[in-house]
């Protein structure tokens, strides 16, 4: 089995940007096309839902009531949401295992509809179910046996348990992320769908793999801010002032209206770019770690 270099699989999001800048460029385009396409729907679906959601949030000990209140009628944006996600997650993380596992494939900007992306669809059930089981799982667990604490030992040594044992739940969550987290490159490589075979693979890589997703999300994460400043001093450039500038960061969709302002309209184009950018950051790591530990010459992705 071949080794791997944590800290140049943390940096392929960024090689691959400025390898594949015409790809990069087509991908931006076609999410800000879906972008827009997504928030006018949202808008339309449940504008008036989503403003007062945030009126609530922001109230301090805001009244359930008028939550649920508030979010009746939105059950079409959330399965809306749901979808759209699926379908253009599959796509773009298809269209990224090809860009690093086949390089040579680049017709259509590596972006297709077919059995790769549904495989990669199905994967990402999987993967979100398993994780989001297990953590039910040990949110019981947790709940047991910190109250089993609390009428043994009184309160302290329950909250003491219950939170040890909170952390260690988090823990496991992390491990599992990580140890599955070859799944999708795994089925477009293969043509199936192993899951077991991502925890096989992963085996005794942990601290590695670990490292190399945390620096690539720090990373992802600066860049987003980066750009969100950007985005805002020119939405601040072109009217509305810090009121712009707030409204890059925390967009107003209770209507089109208040969604398309200056600032929204910038932002609106720059969203496709920032997307694409944060998804390559954070996801490229996987691919490139597994073709090294397949033993491919990883840098012909980079030619």
């Amino acid at each position: 089995m071949q080794q791997f270099s944590a800290t140049d699989a943390a940096l392929s999001g960024f090689r691959l940007v400025r390898e594949h800048l015409k790809t990069v460029g087509v991908w931006a385009v076609l999410m800000t096309v879906a972008s827009l396409i997504v928030s006018i729907g949202a808008i339309k679906l449940a504008g008036p839902q989503m403003a007062a959601m945030v009126d609530l949030g922001a109230e301090p000990g805001g009244d359930p009531a008028a939550t649920f209140k508030a979010m009746e009628g939105m059950w079409p944006l959330f399965l809306f949401s749901v979808v759209y996600s699926l379908a253009i997650y599959s796509v773009l993380l298809t269209g990224l295992n090809r860009l690093v596992l086949r390089p040579q494939d680049s017709a259509g900007a590596y972006l297709r509809l077919g059995a790769d992306e549904f495989r990669q669809a199905v994967v990402l059930i999987l993967v979100n179910l398993i994780i989001f089981a297990v953590y039910l799982a040990l949110v019981v667990v947790v709940a047991l046996i910190g109250g089993l604490g609390a009428a043994i030992g009184g309160a302290p040594l329950g909250v003491g348990l219950g939170l040890l044992l909170g952390i260690a739940a988090l823990c496991f969550l992390l491990v599992l992320a990580v140890r599955l987290s070859f799944a999708g490159a795994l089925a477009f490589d293969t043509g199936k769908i192993d899951i077991r075979g991502s925890w096989d693979l992963t085996k005794g890589k942990f601290w590695p793999l670990l490292g190399a997703y945390v620096v690539s999300l720090i990373l992802a994460i600066v860049v987003y801010l980066l750009l969100l400043v950007i985005i805002a001093v020119i939405g601040a450039s072109l009217g509305g002032g810090i009121s712009a500038m707030s409204a890059a960061f925390n967009p107003d969709m209770s209507s089109m209206s208040a969604f398309f302002t200056p600032a929204g309209i910038v932002r609106t184009l720059f969203s496709g770019l920032l997307s694409i950018l944060v998804l390559l950051i954070v996801f490229a790591p996987a691919p490139t770690i597994y073709a090294q530990l397949r033993g491919r010459n990883v840098s012909d992705t980079f030619s």
